[in-house]
Protein backbone atom coordinates (compact mmCIF):
# COMPACT_ATOMS: atom_id res chain seq x y z
CA UNK A 1 0.00 0.00 0.00
CA UNK A 2 2.93 2.54 0.90
CA UNK A 3 4.58 1.45 -2.64
CA UNK A 4 1.26 2.53 -4.33
CA UNK A 5 0.70 6.03 -2.44
CA UNK A 6 4.78 6.56 -3.70
CA UNK A 7 4.52 5.64 -7.15
CA UNK A 8 1.19 7.69 -7.16
CA UNK A 9 2.38 10.79 -5.91
CA UNK A 10 5.68 10.84 -8.16
CA UNK A 11 4.41 9.42 -11.15
CA UNK A 12 5.02 12.64 -13.38
CA UNK A 13 8.52 13.56 -12.32
CA UNK A 14 9.37 9.79 -13.37
CA UNK A 15 8.13 10.42 -16.12
CA UNK A 16 9.64 13.54 -16.97
CA UNK A 17 13.42 12.47 -15.91
CA UNK A 18 12.90 8.99 -18.25
CA UNK A 19 11.69 10.85 -20.93
CA UNK A 20 15.30 13.21 -20.02
CA UNK A 21 17.29 10.27 -20.17
CA UNK A 22 15.79 8.52 -23.29
CA UNK A 23 16.54 11.65 -25.07
CA UNK A 24 20.19 11.94 -23.95
CA UNK A 25 20.56 8.50 -24.65
CA UNK A 26 19.49 9.30 -28.39
CA UNK A 27 21.51 12.83 -28.37
CA UNK A 28 24.66 10.22 -27.45
CA UNK A 29 24.12 7.78 -30.02
CA UNK A 30 24.29 10.90 -32.82
CA UNK A 31 26.71 11.93 -31.55
CA UNK A 32 29.12 9.10 -31.66
CA UNK A 33 27.66 8.03 -35.09
CA UNK A 34 28.66 11.68 -36.83
CA UNK A 35 31.79 11.32 -35.43
CA UNK A 36 32.31 7.68 -36.78
CA UNK A 37 30.86 8.81 -40.24
CA UNK A 38 33.25 9.55 -43.36
CA UNK A 39 31.83 13.03 -44.46
CA UNK A 40 31.78 13.52 -47.91
CA UNK A 41 31.34 16.73 -50.24
CA UNK A 42 30.57 16.44 -53.80
CA UNK A 43 32.55 18.91 -56.00
CA UNK A 44 30.86 22.11 -57.82
CA UNK A 45 32.25 22.95 -60.64
CA UNK A 46 32.52 26.88 -61.63
CA UNK A 47 30.07 27.64 -64.66
CA UNK A 48 32.51 29.99 -66.23
CA UNK A 49 36.32 28.14 -66.77
CA UNK A 50 38.67 31.04 -65.31
CA UNK A 51 41.80 28.84 -65.84
CA UNK A 52 43.21 31.07 -68.37
CA UNK A 53 45.15 33.55 -66.52
CA UNK A 54 43.75 37.03 -67.09
CA UNK A 55 45.91 39.98 -68.25
CA UNK A 56 45.58 43.54 -67.61
CA UNK A 57 47.33 45.61 -70.96
CA UNK A 58 49.85 47.73 -69.67
CA UNK A 59 51.42 51.04 -71.27
CA UNK A 60 53.67 49.86 -73.77
CA UNK A 61 51.25 47.62 -74.99
CA UNK A 62 48.25 50.19 -75.88
CA UNK A 63 48.24 51.84 -79.07
CA UNK A 64 48.60 55.76 -79.27
CA UNK A 65 46.44 56.91 -81.51
CA UNK A 66 46.96 60.88 -81.52
CA UNK A 67 49.03 60.76 -84.35
CA UNK A 68 50.20 64.62 -85.85
CA UNK A 69 48.04 66.22 -83.10
CA UNK A 70 46.30 69.62 -83.88
CA UNK A 71 47.69 71.87 -81.07
CA UNK A 72 46.09 74.86 -81.31
CA UNK A 73 47.32 77.91 -79.10
CA UNK A 74 47.98 81.73 -79.13
CA UNK A 75 49.72 81.50 -81.87
CA UNK A 76 48.53 78.41 -84.38
CA UNK A 77 49.84 77.67 -87.92
CA UNK A 78 47.28 76.01 -90.26
CA UNK A 79 49.28 74.69 -93.39
CA UNK A 80 47.02 74.07 -96.52
CA UNK A 81 48.08 72.40 -99.52
CA UNK A 82 46.08 72.92 -102.84
CA UNK A 83 45.93 71.45 -106.06
CA UNK A 84 47.31 67.66 -105.00
CA UNK A 85 47.92 65.10 -104.80
CA UNK A 86 50.69 64.35 -106.53
CA UNK A 87 53.92 62.59 -106.14
CA UNK A 88 55.19 65.73 -103.88
CA UNK A 89 52.42 65.15 -101.79
CA UNK A 90 53.89 61.57 -100.53
CA UNK A 91 57.05 63.95 -99.53
CA UNK A 92 55.07 66.64 -98.01
CA UNK A 93 53.45 63.85 -95.71
CA UNK A 94 57.02 62.30 -94.92
CA UNK A 95 58.07 65.48 -93.58
CA UNK A 96 55.00 66.05 -91.57
CA UNK A 97 55.14 62.89 -90.06
CA UNK A 98 58.73 63.62 -88.90
CA UNK A 99 58.25 66.76 -88.01
CA UNK A 100 54.69 64.77 -85.80
CA UNK A 101 52.12 67.86 -87.10
CA UNK A 102 48.79 68.20 -88.62
CA UNK A 103 47.97 69.62 -92.16
CA UNK A 104 44.89 70.39 -94.46
CA UNK A 105 44.87 69.17 -98.06
CA UNK A 106 42.63 70.57 -100.60
CA UNK A 107 42.18 67.69 -103.34
CA UNK A 108 41.14 67.84 -106.90
CA UNK A 109 40.26 65.10 -109.50
CA UNK A 110 44.02 65.80 -111.25
CA UNK A 111 45.80 62.75 -109.32
CA UNK A 112 43.37 61.62 -107.08
CA UNK A 113 42.86 57.93 -109.39
CA UNK A 114 46.27 57.57 -109.47
CA UNK A 115 47.62 58.57 -106.08
CA UNK A 116 44.43 57.16 -103.96
CA UNK A 117 46.78 55.53 -101.34
CA UNK A 118 48.11 58.98 -100.90
CA UNK A 119 44.40 60.12 -100.08
CA UNK A 120 43.83 56.93 -97.81
CA UNK A 121 47.53 58.02 -95.72
CA UNK A 122 46.09 61.41 -95.19
CA UNK A 123 43.50 59.77 -93.51
CA UNK A 124 45.26 57.17 -91.83
CA UNK A 125 47.90 60.15 -90.85
CA UNK A 126 45.26 62.41 -89.11
CA UNK A 127 44.94 64.70 -91.80
CA UNK A 128 42.42 67.13 -93.00
CA UNK A 129 41.35 65.93 -96.20
CA UNK A 130 39.49 68.95 -97.92
CA UNK A 131 37.59 69.91 -101.30
CA UNK A 132 39.04 71.56 -104.48
CA UNK A 133 36.56 71.08 -107.16
CA UNK A 134 36.81 68.18 -109.18
CA UNK A 135 38.22 69.83 -112.17
CA UNK A 136 39.76 73.29 -111.68
CA UNK A 137 38.49 74.86 -114.36
CA UNK A 138 37.65 78.48 -113.85
CA UNK A 139 35.56 78.85 -117.22
CA UNK A 140 33.48 75.85 -116.45
CA UNK A 141 32.92 75.79 -112.47
CA UNK A 142 31.92 79.59 -112.83
CA UNK A 143 30.54 79.85 -115.99
CA UNK A 144 27.01 78.45 -113.90
CA UNK A 145 25.91 77.51 -110.01
CA UNK A 146 24.97 74.56 -110.96
CA UNK A 147 28.33 73.68 -113.03
CA UNK A 148 30.12 74.48 -109.39
CA UNK A 149 28.16 72.48 -107.80
CA UNK A 150 28.54 69.22 -109.51
CA UNK A 151 32.38 69.25 -110.09
CA UNK A 152 32.16 69.95 -106.76
CA UNK A 153 30.00 66.59 -105.67
CA UNK A 154 32.17 65.05 -108.13
CA UNK A 155 35.41 65.29 -106.48
CA UNK A 156 33.29 64.56 -103.06
CA UNK A 157 31.76 61.58 -104.08
CA UNK A 158 35.68 60.34 -105.22
CA UNK A 159 37.31 61.26 -102.25
CA UNK A 160 33.93 59.23 -99.95
CA UNK A 161 35.11 56.33 -102.10
CA UNK A 162 38.45 56.30 -100.82
CA UNK A 163 37.72 57.41 -97.35
CA UNK A 164 34.07 56.69 -96.22
CA UNK A 165 33.96 60.23 -95.19
CA UNK A 166 32.22 62.95 -97.05
CA UNK A 167 33.76 66.11 -96.27
CA UNK A 168 32.01 69.65 -95.92
CA UNK A 169 35.06 71.69 -95.94
CA UNK A 170 36.04 73.82 -99.14
CA UNK A 171 38.52 75.91 -100.96
CA UNK A 172 36.66 78.09 -104.17
CA UNK A 173 39.83 77.84 -106.45
CA UNK A 174 40.81 80.98 -106.35
CA UNK A 175 39.91 81.77 -103.33
CA UNK A 176 36.47 83.67 -102.36
CA UNK A 177 38.24 87.37 -103.66
CA UNK A 178 38.92 86.30 -107.21
CA UNK A 179 37.69 88.19 -110.09
CA UNK A 180 38.31 85.85 -112.97
CA UNK A 181 34.87 84.79 -112.34
CA UNK A 182 33.48 87.67 -113.12
CA UNK A 183 33.84 87.11 -116.91
CA UNK A 184 31.69 83.78 -116.95
CA UNK A 185 28.67 84.37 -114.44
CA UNK A 186 28.32 87.61 -112.76
CA UNK A 187 27.88 87.48 -108.90
CA UNK A 188 28.54 83.90 -108.89
CA UNK A 189 30.71 83.65 -106.04
CA UNK A 190 28.66 85.66 -103.81
CA UNK A 191 25.66 83.08 -104.85
CA UNK A 192 28.12 79.98 -104.56
CA UNK A 193 29.04 81.03 -100.83
CA UNK A 194 25.63 81.76 -99.48
CA UNK A 195 24.44 78.56 -100.97
CA UNK A 196 27.72 76.91 -99.29
CA UNK A 197 26.86 78.21 -96.01
CA UNK A 198 22.85 77.44 -96.15
CA UNK A 199 23.70 73.70 -96.48
CA UNK A 200 26.12 73.43 -93.87
CA UNK A 201 29.96 73.46 -95.88
CA UNK A 202 32.79 75.50 -94.50
CA UNK A 203 34.74 77.64 -96.83
CA UNK A 204 37.96 78.32 -95.82
CA UNK A 205 40.38 81.25 -97.91
CA UNK A 206 44.29 81.78 -96.32
CA UNK A 207 45.82 84.93 -94.45
CA UNK A 208 49.50 84.17 -95.63
CA UNK A 209 50.14 83.53 -98.91
CA UNK A 210 53.58 81.91 -99.58
CA UNK A 211 53.32 82.86 -103.41
CA UNK A 212 54.37 79.39 -104.49
CA UNK A 213 51.12 79.71 -106.67
CA UNK A 214 52.97 82.31 -108.70
CA UNK A 215 55.11 80.00 -111.93
CA UNK A 216 58.70 78.72 -110.28
CA UNK A 217 59.41 80.78 -107.23
CA UNK A 218 62.62 79.54 -105.29
CA UNK A 219 62.65 78.12 -101.46
CA UNK A 220 63.97 81.47 -100.20
CA UNK A 221 60.95 83.09 -101.59
CA UNK A 222 58.86 80.39 -100.29
CA UNK A 223 60.74 80.22 -96.97
CA UNK A 224 59.91 84.87 -96.32
CA UNK A 225 56.67 85.12 -97.55
CA UNK A 226 55.65 82.66 -94.42
CA UNK A 227 57.60 83.66 -92.20
CA UNK A 228 57.54 87.16 -91.55
CA UNK A 229 53.80 87.16 -92.52
CA UNK A 230 53.19 84.64 -89.61
CA UNK A 231 51.50 86.87 -86.27
CA UNK A 232 49.66 85.92 -82.95
CA UNK A 233 46.41 84.46 -83.57
CA UNK A 234 45.10 82.22 -86.70
CA UNK A 235 47.44 81.87 -89.99
CA UNK A 236 46.38 79.81 -92.08
CA UNK A 237 48.94 79.36 -95.03
CA UNK A 238 47.97 79.22 -98.51
CA UNK A 239 50.18 76.25 -100.34
CA UNK A 240 50.37 73.99 -103.20
CA UNK A 241 51.15 70.34 -103.65
CA UNK A 242 51.18 69.76 -107.27
CA UNK A 243 53.84 68.46 -109.28
CA UNK A 244 55.46 71.22 -110.25
CA UNK A 245 55.37 72.62 -106.84
CA UNK A 246 59.47 70.93 -105.76
CA UNK A 247 60.35 74.25 -104.10
CA UNK A 248 57.46 74.06 -101.76
CA UNK A 249 59.32 70.92 -100.74
CA UNK A 250 62.25 72.00 -100.00
CA UNK A 251 61.18 75.52 -97.82
CA UNK A 252 58.80 73.43 -95.77
CA UNK A 253 60.84 71.92 -93.36
CA UNK A 254 62.79 75.07 -92.59
CA UNK A 255 59.17 76.98 -91.83
CA UNK A 256 58.27 74.42 -89.50
CA UNK A 257 61.55 75.23 -87.55
CA UNK A 258 61.19 78.77 -87.46
CA UNK A 259 57.54 78.16 -86.23
CA UNK A 260 58.33 75.96 -83.82
CA UNK A 261 61.56 78.07 -82.63
CA UNK A 262 59.54 81.04 -82.51
CA UNK A 263 56.54 79.31 -79.95
CA UNK A 264 53.69 78.32 -83.42
CA UNK A 265 51.78 75.13 -82.81
CA UNK A 266 50.46 73.75 -85.74
CA UNK A 267 46.72 72.36 -86.67
CA UNK A 268 44.56 70.87 -89.13
CA UNK A 269 41.20 72.75 -90.51
CA UNK A 270 38.13 71.23 -89.07
CA UNK A 271 34.29 72.89 -88.92
CA UNK A 272 35.12 74.22 -85.86
CA UNK A 273 38.39 76.49 -87.24
CA UNK A 274 37.42 80.23 -87.31
CA UNK A 275 37.02 80.67 -90.86
CA UNK A 276 39.09 82.93 -92.90
CA UNK A 277 37.28 84.71 -95.79
CA UNK A 278 38.35 87.42 -97.93
CA UNK A 279 36.14 90.07 -99.23
CA UNK A 280 33.82 88.48 -101.87
CA UNK A 281 34.42 90.72 -105.44
CA UNK A 282 31.78 88.72 -107.20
Amino acid sequence: MQYKTILKRYKIPIIIIMCLIFNIIIILNYAVNFKNKKTEFKEIKPLINYSKKLEMPTVKNIKIKNINPSVISDKTIYLTFDDGPSYLTEKILDILKEENIPATFFVTSRGIDTYSNVIKRMQEENHTIALHTSTHNYSYIYSSDENYFKDLEEIRNKVYNITGVKSRIIRLPGGSSNTVSKKYSKGIITRITNRLTENDFYYFDWNIDSLDASGSVSKEVIYNSVTQNIHSGTNVVLMHDSSTKETTVLALKDIIKYAKDNGYTFAKITKKTPQIHHHINN
